[in-house]
């Protein structure tokens, strides 16, 4: 009864993937219960492909073991925390969900054709989600603190976000050649630009140039690239308001980075507590979860501060109490160790951290073997892309944390496309070991 439903069940699994990302990118924190059905009815489809084929159906990658690694050192992390159930619900609600989004991408989709229609989809909705940002950014309902939030509650995020897509966008401009495409993406470029500026993300920012510059040696392009960023430096300074040209600015203020609090703000104290943790957790850390680290990092955070404040014995004004009330504050919010090393080290240990970079290097090396070993046409142009998106984020990734919902689930995404393509790619484009490669 079930033989020959595997491409019907292909075709239902490609369209619950797409759906599932519409929704993230409009609701990150809500409607639980179409997303759960989502996932649900990718993880039915890929059962009932094993019923019909009679055998389990399991794609072996790169990344199947340090997968099983990293799960289980988040395992024994938790039962090593000082709160257990918070570190459970946080491997099993987050890492577990990673993991069924890749696993379930790389054993149900088969096709170029799948993989066109679910990355132009993706497009679409970021160009959706940009759209819908700058309206609400001139309107006040997505925006925050004078920055841009979207639909992403937090200009971070929104910011992160749009660094995983912009790239990829960037990257297929060059393969389209009708007018429309060409018009569209273009007009998708722009919304994303954009919307980056008012994110007013300084991280975001030298993520997206260091990725412009990383296209240009890749594509062997420099020149376009640099009248690309000499375009966009001279709209910074003559067409957009002067509070973003100042913040802007600081980025190269390179001598205040560890004095001036407007541009590294929390985060040096914030990294200093983190690398305090993780000396007295070296081997697995206090646990993943947000609850673990805001406690620790309030009883760090604070130590260090007070250390810091003032010399032993001097007397404490009334204004430097209400600064030590203000700063408190500050450091009960802090979940993330803003550094994404330094949170992988914090959360499972050194044993972790080792684990997490030897994925990520899978990664990485799948992203750039797949991509040399294309030919030229739009599956080269898409492996690019995924590369750049990369690159973006752990370059967003030095003062900024991604392992968390939903921007983790974002970039598992393109991580499953990225295997997906592998595995789908024509015998005379690709490396037929690299899904394998050690």
């Amino acid at each position: 009864m079930l033989k020959n439903t595997k491409p019907y069940l292909s075709q239902i699994a490609a369209y619950a993937f797409t759906v599932y990302f519409f929704i993230l990118s409009f609701f990150p924190y809500d409607a639980g219960v179409i997303k759960l059905l989502c996932l649900l009815t990718a993880v039915g489809c890929w059962v009932l492909m094993m019923i019909s084929e009679r055998k389990l159906l399991f794609v072996k990658t790169s990344l199947h073991i340090p997968i099983l690694f990293l799960f289980l050192c988040a395992l024994a992390a938790s039962f090593h925390s000082a709160h257990i159930k918070n570190s459970l619900e946080t491997v099993l609600h987050d890492y577990v969900i990673y993991f069924i989004i890749f696993f379930c991408m790389i054993n149900t989709l088969h096709s170029q054709e799948q993989i066109r229609r679910m990355v132009k989809v993706m497009l679409i909705t970021c160009g959706l989600v940009c759209a819908y940002g700058i309206y609400g950014y001139y309107t006040g309902i997505a925006v925050r603190d004078e920055r841009l939030i979207g639909t992403f509650g937090y200009h971070s995020r929104m910011a992160k976000y749009l660094s995983l897509l912009l790239p990829i966008a960037v990257c297929l401009f060059p393969w389209y050649k009708d007018k429309l495409s060409r018009v569209l993406l273009s007009l998708l470029i722009l919304l994303c630009g954009v919307s980056l500026v008012l994110t007013m993300s300084r991280t975001s920012w030298v993520a997206i140039f260091v990725t412009l510059v990383f296209i240009g040696f890749a594509t062997q392009k420099k020149l376009h690239v640099v009248i690309g960023i000499g375009i966009c430096a001279l709209l910074v300074v003559f067409v957009l308001p002067s509070k973003f040209v100042t913040h802007a600015k600081t980025i190269t203020q390179i001598n205040k980075f560890f004095t001036s609090e407007k541009i590294l703000g929390e985060r040096l104290l914030c990294w200093k507590a983190s690398i305090a943790m993780i000396k007295e957790h070296s081997l697995l850390g206090i646990g993943p979860g947000k609850k673990n680290f805001r406690e620790a990092y309030q009883q760090y955070g604070q130590k260090i501060k007070d250390s810091e404040r003032q010399p032993e014995g001097a007397p404490q004004t009334e204004q430097s109490a209400k600064i030590k009330k203000k700063k408190k504050k500050k450091l009960e919010r802090l979940s993330t160790a803003h550094n994404i090393f330094l949170h992988a080290a914090v959360e499972t240990g050194m044993v972790g951290l080792g684990i997490f970079l030897w994925l990520f290097t899978k990664v990485f090396s799948a992203a750039i073997k797949s991509w040399r070993a294309s030919e030229a046409g739009y599956e080269k142009m898409l492996f690019m892309g995924v590369t750049a998106s990369l690159v973006s984020i752990f370059a967003h990734g030095f003062t900024d944390s991604f392992w968390k919902k939903p921007d983790a689930l974002f970039l598992w995404y393109i991580i499953g496309l990225l295997f997906v393509m592998m595995r789908s790619a024509s015998p005379t484009s690709r490396d037929k070991k690299s899904l394998q490669s050690p």
